[in-house]
């Protein structure tokens, strides 16, 4: 991939030849390397962004220990055996549990308590990472997030076929006469969940707040909801809402013209609520082409000439600037299109409507096998094999 720069030989990759460098900063290269095998990689680059950005979440012996995790959570005593492994050092464990600890709190990896007993996972940058810096974020994390998203991760982000997160339509561009399924219709979803439902701030928007570009579309930031207990409920970074809130939330992202992006599974765990001036996955893809390929949505937008009276409101709505003049009437443009809905919602004269793909696509069930299908694709059946035999051990990859 474009940027992505080989480093061969090395004993956490099939590469090698890293420039002489002193003990930490081989540590974090390492780091780098080991997090490039996940399924959203963490490419190196050419400015060495990516070192920077893990200089600023860990310390040299956090990123010790963070090489000694894995995907799926695992319990400390294993995490104490892959260190004394990698390291050929013991961790005392009360020094090994504050270190976990510390970095669950500053929000760089994740944490479970299955059966009481507390498990530790590695975070990807996104979704993850980031995401887990809400309400802590600061002006240079973010210089250094959009240096990396143009230089290397905005490519490594768009590159499986399959996405992180599906576009759910808003209810109110749908006809009556659709059968929505469940996972497309998130209104329904949230009423039928027996899980608990959460509201945290758009760290989105509080990122380019922080850079002087504030948010054009609200001036609220508390829009992202989360399905059970997330990370950020953990972390006192979400607020328990009612069903009845977080339906009024939805609301509100039409009303405001905000795009829903739940997990791609039919068990999503969040809802991103994304306008196209923030949010890093919208603005990144609007620089490609043809952005609709990195999208997973069974929706698409056309516009009726003989109904549409010009007034372009539904150009100031659409996030992906997939809708342009034509002679004279709006057309759209559906490589560009992602099936939000939004054109379609204020649309007085109804010329916009939102019509259903010939072949709709199912995700897959929860965001266990959506990364299981990520990683085959990108590493290959046999390499996805042994690796997922690695982390059922509780092994590094």
């Amino acid at each position: 991939m474009k940027n992505r720069i080989e480093v061969k030989g090395h004993p956490f990759s099939d590469a090698q030849e890293i420039k002489p460098m002193n003990n930490d900063s081989a540590i974090y290269r390492k780091l780098q390397i080991y997090l490039d095998q996940f399924p959203i990689g963490y490419p190196a680059t050419q400015s060495g962004v990516e070192i920077d950005l893990l200089k600023y979440f860990f310390t040299p012996i956090q990123a010790k220990v963070v090489l000694c995790l894995t995907l799926p959570a695992i319990t400390m005593a294993k995490i104490r055996r892959n260190y004394k492994t990698l390291f050929q050092t013991d961790l005392p464990q009360d020094e090994l549990s504050d270190i976990l600890e510390d970095m669950f709190s500053k929000g760089v990896i994740r944490r479970s308590s299955g059966a009481g007993v507390p498990r530790y996972g590695i975070a990807m940058l996104a979704i993850g990472m980031f995401e887990y810096q809400v309400d802590a974020l600061k002006p240079e994390l973010m210089e250094m997030m959009h240096k990396y998203l143009d230089e290397a991760f905005g490519a490594e982000f768009f590159r499986a076929s399959l996405p992180q997160l599906r576009t759910s339509p808003h209810l109110a561009a749908l006809v009556p006469e659709f059968i929505v399924d469940t996972y497309d219709n998130m209104r329904l979803f949230l009423l039928k969940t027996p899980k608990p439902l959460y509201v945290s701030n758009c760290v989105c928007k509080q990122g380019e707040a922080l850079l002087g570009r504030p948010c054009k579309q609200t001036r609220n930031l508390e829009v992202c909801l989360m399905i059970g207990e997330s990370n950020h409920a953990q972390r006192n970074r979400a607020r328990k809402i009612s069903k009845e809130e977080a339906l009024a939330i939805l609301e509100q992202a039409d009303e405001k013209g905000l795009v829903l992006q739940p997990g791609n599974s039919r068990n999503p765990d969040c809802i991103c609520i994304c306008c196209g001036c923030c949010c890093g996955v919208l603005t990144t893809a609007k620089k490609y082409p043809k952005p609709a390929r990195f999208f997973a949505s069974n929706y698409y937008a056309v516009i009726k000439a003989s109904l549409c009276k010009g007034c372009g409101l539904c150009v100031k709505r659409c996030p992906m600037d997939a809708i342009f003049a034509g002679d004279k009437h709006f057309r759209v443009n559906p490589d560009r299109c992602i099936g939000c809905g939004l054109c379609v919602t204020r649309c007085k004269p109804k010329a916009a409507t939102l019509l259903k793909k010939a072949h709709p696509v199912v995700p897959p069930i929860n965001a266990e096998v959506l990364y299981l299908k990520i990683l085959r694709e990108k590493a290959g059946r046999k390499k996805m094999m042994i690796n997922m035999l690695r982390m059922l051990l509780g092994k590094p990859l």
